[in-house]
């Protein structure tokens, strides 16, 4: 009996065909990234509809029409609304392909009359233009002349019809729809003007009792169909019309997304913007195209393209391989299914493939209808009557003679049939992981799933996004429906690991969504002038026209005259420009203006009316999320004080830390006084960034304050180098919650347009401090000694401590939530995570601190710490993977342009900190000079930093650009290095001076760039709610560097340094002192260097001259490294913000 296997060599062989569970999750989220990527940045994908949101409910009617895959299809449509009597038509035209046989809808919202079909796909690929149009207009004109017929339409009122095309097209407006070019094999060619040729060819055949034609409305067949699902899905608080889906002929999706998201360029010419809403928050229809291109390189990277895929698209037409249409419908699926099972036929059943019947070996002998039918007759073993079907699909002439079994002629077996279904099954399989995988990556795309790392155990309903689907590719291929939605549950399953899915995304039919929606959005404009209402905020906001990019500070509500505006209600699908006045009166004043928003080369003037509730003094003009000004003013100076203290502790270290370490006798651990410090603050800075979420920012930054002020003073009063690096180590606790907190503080009440500029007055504050620190530590070391570096820093933290007490909301970073106590706060923490980390930074820091220096790397507590460093930080990246609210979200490190900005602001960071620990260095062990000097030497190039980094956020907000920033700075810090690699002994004093400018200016550009950089790339689940998350990775990355950068460069310094000194050092063994005893005095102390012997102090300096040249080669490799992680990036540019109820600006 034959059945499921009797085919024992064909798994094996289908192998490149699976695509198991986790292959299809991840494959989800980088089409996630793909697609927000092409939204930003392709021209001819994720195209935007002039259909925006609004009310789509009241009854009316209309007419349409629509072309597509093979169907050309024409009706009257009967919107029905919510009243079954209504009787106003839409006219309405559409194209199918004919395998779809679509079921009647189940809504009860609509109606199709007098609807006729007619085969449409030789005309496509055989006709020009001009007679394609007029075959289509003879179509159109048959139904309008029986509309005529039973409706007496009058003959002198123009007929406005609806439109759907399968075909890529940009829209200017509703209206009007320009062709682009589509390949495949169609005749007709781009730049072609739609609405236009379509009413030609009617004028052909209108006789004189008929009415003309208004192209009233055109989308495509995707965007139809969303319109049409949306019109007649229900919608409740936990459910919801998310998306439309096309698996037919071809494949493609629509769903609404923000402006904001798609590249400006992309921008409907007319835009209709709510009063009070953002322009950039506007949602429209977005035609995604998604299987042009873009989504090779996601399936490429999980090993899913197959040999036989290549070998489809090797023959393939124009415009070349789109898996997601080749891979998962249409007639690629039959023609597949025929490279693949020809395929098995030749290599494994050994049969020649001249012998194989004719149509099996033509291109596209194998027709996907076929194949989506072939199967067994019923669920059991026996899968007999398969034999028959192939047999009579594909006959086998050999003359008068029937073949004897053993000879060389081809004859169908049961297993050659089995195999056939066999492999039938597993492209469907595949092509519903692809779409099931694209499907969640898209809702995710638009911002429809929330971020697993924002989703909290509660008792809220499932939420369900309905995905409405059509085509007959998804509803008659085996079990392609089925096997998708199985996909879907098993993604959001994995998305959601940690606890229950907030979210399920079902499949829902939605048949006939061409015709139906080209219907509905004919009807949808006239309707949308009267049910449109103002909307108004529940507490006083800023009077001006706020800009894309800027988030609500208050809690919108839509208000109606007839139900005293507490009736919310969803916008659906249509365009139109509105201006609206406000009605009633409660508002205190009304602000107008007139926001021009420019796309191509034209310009269209949007009237936005907002009402604007009465306040009290600063509050109503201050930008700062309901702070004062003053208030404001007060708490960011506090903010910068705090910054100015921790970078001139940070570089007085730089600085003075020879004269601490000789001090204790203890130089050759000198790196461990920053290593303690950073190991620390990398550590906690993400921990209080989530505990901040939880608790909101007040009582975190004040006790880190507090932790920070306390450790600083125990600094000054250590007497050990033991207790010394304990402090530094408490000090980094402090600190580091410090700094990650001011800077979250800042951007909660900062919008990001303006956030460069107060980025600037930060970076001027900590210039400021790190030149003072630069310049007086090594003095302030030599005259008043190293304990009073640290406290004269306690008097301006403990002032600091009590303004922050004073001025910082309560409720700030909550957003809305109340506030938690510790115990509930920290309920999700990733605490797995957070020791997880810290055990394997520590023990890498560790390893290549002692590792040549302190010990041999054979030593066991060496080889120990980069082993469980080597086995502990994969477990890390693990965990995160898995957390409910990772402190290192992973999505971040993953897709572009997050993980480029990370991991160049890291390798930056390294160098930076490498340079900055390592020039004193050179200074006082090559140059012997005093700590003093050293320090006097990096004043001017602290001073450049300093400027740099100011001018850097002055001109972000200005030019609203922010790749140059990183181009310029990346570029400057690979000079630098080359230039401290070239300085040697003997220089005049300007050259060395001048050697330290390229790589500062690098790092003043560099680092506040790529902070603002990250802020802005940020989408709606790294918005202002989770900003402490981008922001803490950001700074986790960083911290990580300047960890990185002391302790490898001390250990390549340590190291090179014994090897130079081993080499360069000779004394003869009856010499006053000996060999060892050289080396033994410049490792331990630099200052004791110019108490030796001039033979062998000029040994020693030319050592320590070549073990910092190799260092800084070193950072020349990284510098590098770090500039081609930059160069790929796409950054979008910044809006203009109104700066008062009068300003109005273009944005480009």
């Amino acid at each position: 009996m034959s059945g499921k296997n009797s085919n024992p060599n064909l798994g094996g062989f289908l192998e490149p065909l699976a695509i198991p569970l986790p292959y299809a999750f991840e494959l989800s989220r980088e089409f996630a990234s793909t697609f927000k990527k092409l939204a930003a940045e392709s021209a001819d994908q994720f195209l935007s509809t002039p259909i925006s949101e609004t009310i789509l409910r009241p009854p009316e009617h209309g007419w349409g029409k629509g072309c597509g895959g093979t169907n050309l299809r024409v009706a009257f449509i009967e919107l029905l609304g919510s009243d079954e009597d209504a009787d106003h038509l839409a006219f309405s035209v559409t194209a199918e392909a004919p395998d779809a046989q679509p079921a009647k809808p189940k809504a009860r919202r609509l109606r199709r009359m007098l609807e006729s079909s007619s085969p449409i796909q030789d005309h496509l690929k055989n006709e020009n233009a001009e007679s394609l149009f007029s075959w289509i207009g003879s179509q159109v004109a048959e139904v309008v002349q029986q509309g005529c017929q039973r409706w007496e339409l009058p003959p002198s009122n123009e007929l406005p019809m609806g439109v759907t095309f399968s075909f890529p097209m940009e829209q200017p407006s509703l209206s009007e729809a320009t062709l682009m070019a589509m390949g495949k094999g169609f005749a007709i060619t781009s730049k072609l003007d739609l609405g236009a040729h379509l009413v030609q060819g009617y004028e052909k055949h209108r006789l004189a009792n008929m009415p003309p034609i208004r192209i009233a409305a055109i989308s495509n067949d995707a965007v139809s169909t969303l319109v049409s699902f949306i019109y007649q899905q229900p919608v409740g608080e936990d459910q919801k019309a998310a998306m439309g889906l096309i698996v037919g002929t071809g494949c493609n999706a629509t769903i609404p997304m923000k402006l904001g998201s798609l590249h400006e360029s992309k921008w409907p010419a007319n835009i209709s913007v709510p009063p009070g809403q953002y322009i950039a928050d506007v949602k429209v229809a977005v035609n995604t195209e998604w299987s042009i291109k873009g989504s090779a390189p996601p399936l490429r990277r999980w090993g899913l393209i197959s040999r036989w895929d290549e070998q489809l698209d090797a023959a393939g037409e124009s415009p070349g391989f789109q898996p997601l249409e080749y891979m998962t419908a249409g007639r690629y699926l039959g023609e597949l299914g025929r490279i693949v099972f020809v395929d098995y036929l030749v290599t494994v059943l050994k049969i020649s493939e001249d012998t194989l019947p004719q149509k099996m070996r033509q291109r596209f002998g194998l027709t996907t209808t076929f194949l989506s039918h072939f199967k067994p007759a019923s669920a059991s073993e026996n899968w007999e009557d398969l034999l028959p079907q192939v047999e009579k699909e594909f006959p086998v002439s050999h003359g008068d003679k029937k073949p004897t079994p053993g000879s060389s002629e081809f004859q169908w077996t049961q297993e050659m049939a089995d195999a056939l279904y066999l492999i039938a099954r597993q492209i469907e399989r595949r092509a519903a992981g692809i779409i099931a995988a694209a499907t969640v990556g898209l809702l995710s795309c638009a911002g429809e799933l929330p971020p697993p790392h924002m989703t909290e155990k509660s008792d809220d309903p499932t939420k369900v996004l309905f995905v409405g689907y059509t085509g007959g590719c998804i509803q008659h291929f085996h079990n392609y429906l089925s096997d998708c939605q199985f996909y879907l549950d098993q993604i959001i399953n994995q998305e959601y690991i940690s606890g229950p899915a907030p979210v399920r995304v079902l499949l829902t039919a939605c048949h006939d969504g061409g015709i139906t929606g080209a219907g509905i959005l004919h009807a949808a404009p006239s309707l949308h002038a009267d049910s449109f209402r103002p909307w108004s905020h529940t507490h006083p906001v800023n009077a001006s026209i706020p800009h894309p990019g800027i988030r609500p500070t208050g809690i919108r509500k839509h208000t109606d005259d007839d139900n005293d505006g507490d009736d919310e209600r969803t916008p659906l699908l249509v365009d139109v420009v509105v201006t609206d006045d406000v009605h009633n009166g409660s508002a205190a004043s009304v602000a107008s203006d007139d926001v021009k928003i420019k796309t191509g080369s034209s310009t269209t003037c949007i009237s936005i009316t907002s009402s604007v509730t009465s306040g009290d003094g600063d509050t109503d003009n201050s930008p700062f999320q309901g702070v004062s000004r003053p208030v404001f003013w007060l708490l960011f100076a506090e903010i910068m004080a705090t910054y100015f203290v921790a970078s001139f502790d940070t570089t007085i270290m730089a600085s003075s830390h020879p004269a601490i370490t000789s001090h204790f006798g203890s130089s050759n651990s000198a790196s461990w006084l920053s290593t303690a410090f950073l190991l620390t603050s990398t550590t906690f800075q993400p921990l209080v960034g989530r505990v901040s979420d939880a608790v909101g920012r007040k009582h975190p930054y004040v006790v880190t304050t507090a932790i920070f002020m306390l450790a600083t003073l125990w600094c000054a009063l250590a007497r050990s180098m033991t207790s010394f690096v304990l402090a530094r180590a408490v000090c980094g606790v402090g600190a580091g919650g410090m700094m990650t907190l001011g800077s979250i503080i800042v951007s909660d009440l900062v919008p990001i347009e303006i956030r460069g500029a107060y980025q600037s007055y930060i970076n001027i504050t900590y210039g400021a401090g790190a030149m003072l620190g630069a310049a007086l530590g090594g003095a302030m070391a030599d005259y008043l000694g190293w304990r009073w570096e640290f406290g004269v820093q306690v008097p301006v933290l403990a002032v600091c401590l009590v303004v922050a007490i004073v001025t910082i909301p309560d409720d700030l970073g909550l957003y809305g939530k109340k506030r938690e106590g510790l115990r509930e706060g920290m309920r999700n923490f990733d605490f797995a995570g957070s020791i997880l980390m810290s055990v394997s930074v520590t023990f890498l820091i560790l390893g290549l601190n002692l590792g040549g220096n302190v010990m041999p790397w054979s030593h066991p507590f060496v080889l120990s710490s980069l082993a469980i460093f080597a086995v502990f930080f994969p477990l890390f990246l693990w965990v995160e993977t898995r957390a409910v609210r990772p402190i290192m979200p992973m999505h971040l490190i993953r897709s572009s342009p997050h993980k480029n900005l990370i991991f160049s602001n890291h390798i930056a960071a390294f160098v930076a900190h490498a340079i900055l620990f390592n020039v004193p260095l050179f200074f006082q062990s090559v140059l012997l000079t005093s700590a003093t000097t050293s320090g006097l030497r990096l004043v001017i190039s602290s001073a450049v930093s300093s400027f740099t980094g100011a001018m850097t956020g002055f001109l972000i907000t200005y030019t609203r650009r922010l790749k140059w920033p990183l181009i310029l700075g990346s570029s400057l810090v690979l000079i630098g290095t080359f230039c401290l690699a070239s300085m040697q002994r003997g220089w005049p004093e300007i050259l060395y001076i001048l050697a330290l400018i390229p790589g500062s200016a690098g790092q003043g550009f560099q680092f506040p760039g790529t902070f603002m950089a990250i802020l802005a790339v940020a989408d709606d689940r790294d918005s202002n709610k989770t900003q402490a998350v981008v922001t803490s990775t950001l700074i986790l990355w960083r911290s990580l560097g300047m960890v990185l950068g002391i302790a490898v460069t001390s250990l390549i310094v340590q190291n090179a340094l014994v090897y130079f000194l081993n080499i360069n050092v000779s004394a003869p063994d009856t010499g006053v002192i000996t060999k060892e005893r050289v080396v033994e005095i410049a490792r331990q102390s630099v200052e004791a260097i110019k108490d030796l012997p001039e033979v062998y102090r000029d040994q020693v300096v030319s050592s320590y001259e070549s073990a910092f040249r190799l260092t800084f080669l070193f950072c020349s490799l990284l510098a590098l490294v770090s500039l081609l992680w930059i160069l790929p990036v796409q950054l979008p540019r910044l809006k203009h913000r109104s700066k008062n109820k009068k300003d109005t600006r273009d944005i480009e």
